[in-house]
């Protein structure tokens, strides 16, 4: 009787375990429960480096990304978390959740989730680019313009590059040179018929704008603003110039 007892008792406390491992594990922070059932063909489709083989993991990722591009930050966190938790060699994922952190100013976690990325998968231009812009949030620009640089380097047909460090040149006043990387972005960008051209347009305006010749600043401004409606800056600019004729 005694040892009927023993053995009913730990098996008592060994299912116990178990059901409570299982509901813990159902409770854990980003586990996937409320998008369960959401029908994929919903979410808008990303490109990817390195797609995981992990079924669930890829769930995770498409509804943390699709809750990114709704501006959800904090819910796309948990689940981004689970993609990586259930892969940790997931770097899209990583690189989705380092943006998260951005938009949430935790730079920090931000930063290192990129470097977790950059070192699983040096060759992925993304985690470079992205962590490019946590370091000019922190300040660390020459940190930002080595990371341009590499892209530049190793992607050459790439306009992200490009266009990152005509920026860089652009901050610290060099807009010589500026003028140089954002005239091959925006060759790319045409080639690529990419709307992101307009931004380039908007830094050649604004060059010109400072440098004082308002006649082409004109030109890439009007030009800029059919992609950039709203900029503030950009319209203060075009007022100026049109109130100084």
């Amino acid at each position: 009787m005694k040892n009927y007892f023993l053995k009913f008792l730990f098996c008592f406390l060994v299912f116990g375990w178990i059901s409570s491992f299982a509901q813990a594990q159902n409770n854990r922070p980003g586990f996937i429960t409320e998008y369960e059932n959401m029908d994929i063909r919903t979410i808008p489709p990303t490109d990817m480096v390195s797609p995981t083989k992990n079924e669930r993991a890829m769930i995770a990722y498409n509804i943390g990304t699709y809750l990114m591009y709704q501006n959800r930050l904090t819910e796309a966190e948990e689940y981004l978390k689970e993609a990586v938790y259930l892969d940790p060699e997931f770097v899209d994922a990583m690189d989705h959740l380092g943006v998260v952190y951005r938009r949430l100013n935790r730079l920090r976690e931000s930063e290192e989730m990129y470097l977790r990325s950059i070192e699983l998968n040096k060759i992925n231009k993304v985690p470079f680019l992205n962590l490019a812009v946590v370091y000019r949030l922190q300040n660390k620009l020459n940190e930002a313009f080595q990371l341009y640089l590499h892209v530049v380097q190793t992607h050459p047909n790439d306009p992200e590059g490009y266009y990152g460090m005509g920026e860089m040149f652009y901050i610290v006043g060099n807009y010589e040179t500026s003028h140089v990387f954002f005239d091959r972005a925006i060759e790319l960008y045409i080639e690529m018929n990419s709307t992101l051209v307009y931004d380039a347009f908007y830094y050649k305006g604004m060059i010109y704008y400072r440098t004082g010749d308002y006649d082409r600043a004109l030109m890439y401004l009007t030009e800029a603003r059919k992609g950039n409606p709203n900029n503030a800056t950009l319209e203060n600019a075009i007022n100026d110039i049109m109130n100084s004729r």
